[in-house]
């Protein structure tokens, strides 16, 4: 059994990669101030504004697929789950033109997964302040054959936990799209202009304070089948949990919605490992179990995993089972595919 199961390590999947394709990023040239989304040329490259803050540079490596495949090549890695950049999320905007360029963005990551089905799958996205015209998006999604749905942190300072957002939960547990969530937007930007504090703190702060809403709200408990990602580790929430417990304990509005302490909702969630520490991953897998968590490289963002693959594989006390299912397992899973072998790096 340990054999058959390290042998599975060779086919490793990254669950969390951003792609945009050139038909978007000529929409976004043409019609990206129609819906607050300009673009910037800088000597260093391209950059995508939105209200938020600029992205980029947006160099080829998002959009070059033969670059994206030397990329899981030399890392050995041998799928790789294509998601959205933020800036094409629109919160920000109504405009026409975002809900054809978030459709095009949809439309190409199918297309991508269809060239290369054996290489590439792919999380589509949806205009969430709109939620009946987000289910109707999830609905299509499902008929383009993608996993599942990339959503943000929060939506225009909306807590993912209103009730609002229950038709697009209900949705996504009766079409079984998993649901990724990205920071974006984040919760006290203004005191983070600094230093790239918005990323840096900024990104894992809202993603804790997303997932904690989550559990206190009882929405896992409404939508028991959901299958979520907490993007960048999970943020702080692995190692606040107990903080989270000792509310629950003290504190009778930590238990209006829930009858079973955070902890207990801890493995409700799937984490990538996307967290630029051997000390941290390691803390992650102890504390959430190997079987739900995953190999993320954040690629082509500069603020990337460095070493994702030697950062597991080199963990003292890791056992065969346990990279197994970092490498492989937990994405099949959370992905709801069937754990057959893919094609080894290179093949496809």
């Amino acid at each position: 059994m340990i054999v058959a199961r390290a042998a599975a390590v060779t086919a490793r999947i990254d669950v969390h990669s951003h792609y945009v394709s050139e038909s978007v990023l000529a929409g976004i040239r043409r019609d990206g101030g129609l819906c607050e989304t300009p673009v910037e040329e800088r000597p260093e490259g391209l950059f995508v504004r939105t209200p938020e803050r600029p992205y980029g540079p947006i160099r080829p490596a998002f959009y070059d697929l033969e670059q994206r495949r030397d990329f899981l090549d030399r890392l050995g890695i041998a799928q790789q789950v294509l998601i959205p950049p933020p800036f094409v999320f629109y919160y920000w905007t109504d405009a026409a033109a975002a809900r054809d360029l978030m459709a095009l963005e949809n439309d190409s990551l199918a297309a991508v997964v269809r060239q290369s089905p054996g290489r590439f799958q792919a999380l589509g996205t949806v205009m969430l302040q709109d939620v009946p015209n987000a289910v109707r998006e999830c609905e299509r999604i499902k008929k383009l054959g993608l996993r599942g749905v990339e959503i943000g942190s929060n939506v225009n300072g909306t807590s993912l936990d209103e009730g609002r957002f229950w038709p697009f939960y209900e949705a996504a547990e009766a079409l079984d799209l998993a649901i990724l969530i990205h920071p974006a937007d984040v919760t006290g930007k203004e005191r983070m202009a600094d230093y790239h504090l918005r990323n840096l703190v900024g990104f894992p702060f809202d993603t804790t304070l997303t997932a904690a809403k989550l559990i206190f709200s009882g929405i896992l408990d409404r939508f028991p089948r959901l299958r979520v990602c907490l993007g960048q580790a999970g943020g702080f929430l692995p190692y606040i949990i107990g903080r989270l417990d000792a509310g629950f304990r003290a504190r009778p509005e930590c238990r209006r919605n829930i009858a079973k302490p955070p902890s207990a909702y801890l493995r409700r969630f799937y984490f990538d490992t996307i967290i630029h520490s051997p000390t941290s991953s390691r803390f992650l897998i102890e504390v959430a179990g190997s079987d739900r968590v995953m190999l993320g490289t954040d690629f082509p963002f500069d603020m990337g995993a460095a070493s994702p693959v030697a950062e597991i594989e080199n963990q003292p006390g890791l056992s065969a089972e346990q990279r197994a299912d970092v490498f492989r397992g937990t994405a099949m899973r959370f992905l709801g595919l069937a754990d057959t072998q893919d094609p080894a790096p290179g093949t496809a």
